[in-house]
């Protein structure tokens, strides 16, 4: 079975407040609104494309096709309104690693919603896909975010020297993982 089918035959995933599911155009159109009102250079250090409505629709398209990668919606059960997104990419079959990324929309932050998902997307890649290692890149800016992984039990691997540039300035990114072993020890 293949990484993504591996995904599909076990979603949509559930917690107390939230429903995970594949990501739908509607959804994808809405997170890219939100992502543009911020800065972007905030939220990656990889090269960002604003695209056009079109080319943004046909990249729905092929991104949805990578075997790769899966990026699952994040909507709040009761009200089904849409807070965010996270994405499992770069899978690696050999080491059986892959990285997350996430976004939540600013309304939605410091709810608890972010532990909340990245502890179900710990157990669904632990306990299901058998995933041995998730790993997870931030800047040494995004303090929340730091935050954030260290209290969900993710250790520091390493240090990215002067890897994210913002408005000319270059800052170090942070490797951070967890490994099923320190996953079953929780």
């Amino acid at each position: 079975m293949t990484f993504k089918n591996s995904i599909l035959t076990n979603i949509p995933l559930y917690t107390d407040r939230l429903t995970l599911s594949e990501i739908n155009l509607e959804h994808f159109l809405k997170l890219r609104e939100g992502i543009n009102s911020e800065p972007t250079s905030l939220l990656t250090c990889r090269p960002i494309n604003i695209l056009p409505l079109e080319d943004a629709i046909n990249h729905f398209k092929t991104f949805k096709d990578k075997e790769d990668r899966f990026t699952f919606s994040i909507v709040e059960k009761n009200s089904q309104i849409l807070i965010g997104r996270i994405t499992l990419f770069d899978y690696n079959p050999r080491n059986k690693a892959i990285e997350l990324g996430y976004f939540i929309f600013k309304e939605f932050r410091n709810k608890g919603y972010a532990s909340e998902i990245i502890e179900k997307i710990k157990e669904f890649c632990f306990e299901k896909l058998e995933i041995n290692k998730i790993t997870a890149q931030t800047g040494s800016f995004n303090k929340e975010s730091i935050k954030l992984l260290e209290k969900m039990g993710f250790l520091k691997d390493g240090i990215l020297r002067e890897h994210h540039e913002i408005n000319g300035c270059l800052y170090d990114d942070y490797i951070y993982s967890m490994l099923k072993k320190e996953y079953i020890k929780e």
